[in-house]
């Protein structure tokens, strides 16, 4: 699982452009000025850029097909896409989500090495998370499978920074939550009490066709978010660890039926 992560994280992070040197610190004190003063100078700057309005973009989907329950399915998934690079400054995004990413590739590995589950089960890699939602609402409004037959949503974004592990949603998702909950009691005992109500990332376009959701994520997670320090280095591979074998235990739980859809208002 380790092994894993360090693959997935080190593509996102191939290419990064080496650190600048540091400026030499003056020795002198700076001059105070008091009075407005004109120095007489221009400065001239010349952009090169290219702006792209649209550009096609592709959600990757995994599917397993369930056995008594093959009808009934559920979704797992993170977004792939990050913030990218901005002239020559390069954002590597370990954290997020190439975390997620890697948990979802884990997940789906673990689910084809052994038994068949009852239910079937898409795994998905979202594309322009960033971008606002858009491969988690293109995925939404063109279901490969009728969402009155979706059991559940899990989603994992930004899992291997912290300290502890939160599952938002359950507020709202409540019984899912507790689900989730004797998971972990019966595990690592890493999972907080805080939780939310609705969705949020790509949580939010299923939460609002009244799926229940499940938001996996790290507690103090986003000391390096959309920033060029989201290295692989940072990450807390013990709790990444612990985060990601609850996600499979739980989504073990609900591809064999020990979990319901249910109602969300």
């Amino acid at each position: 699982m380790k092994s894993l992560l360090s693959v997935v994280c080190a593509l996102f992070i191939l290419g990064c452009s080496n650190d600048s040197s540091p400026t030499e610190a003056s020795t002198s004190a700076p001059e105070v000025i008091t009075t407005p003063t004109s120095t007489e100078t221009s400065v001239e700057l010349s952009v090169n850029s290219k702006y792209i309005k649209n550009k096609r973009s592709e959600n990757v989907i995994g599917f397993l097909e369930g056995k008594s329950k093959k009808d009934e399915y559920f979704v797992i998934g993170a977004h792939l896409d990050h913030v990218g690079r901005q002239g020559d400054l390069y954002f590597p995004g370990a954290n997020d989500n190439a975390s997620g990413s890697a948990a979802v590739l884990e997940v789906a590995r673990a689910f084809v090495s052994g038994t068949k589950p009852e239910r079937s089960i898409y795994f998905v890699l979202f594309t322009s998370e960033e971008q606002g939602l858009l491969g988690a609402k293109k995925f939404v409004e063109n279901p490969p499978s009728s969402l009155e037959k979706c059991q559940a949503f899990i989603n994992m974004d930004c899992i291997a920074y912290g300290d502890s592990i939160q599952v938002g949603c359950g507020k709202t998702s409540v019984n899912l939550w507790k689900l989730a909950k004797k998971s972990d009691s019966l595990s690592s005992k890493q999972m907080t009490e805080r939780t939310w109500a609705g969705g949020g990332a790509d949580a939010e376009p299923f939460y609002k066709k009244k799926i229940p959701t499940a938001y996996f994520v790290t507690t103090n997670s986003y000391k390096h978010l959309h920033l060029p320090s989201d290295k692989v280095e940072t990450l807390n591979s013990d709790l990444f660890e612990k985060i990601v074998r609850l996600i499979f235990t739980t989504a073990w739980d609900i591809a064999n039926g020990k979990y319901s859809r249910e109602k969300i208002e």
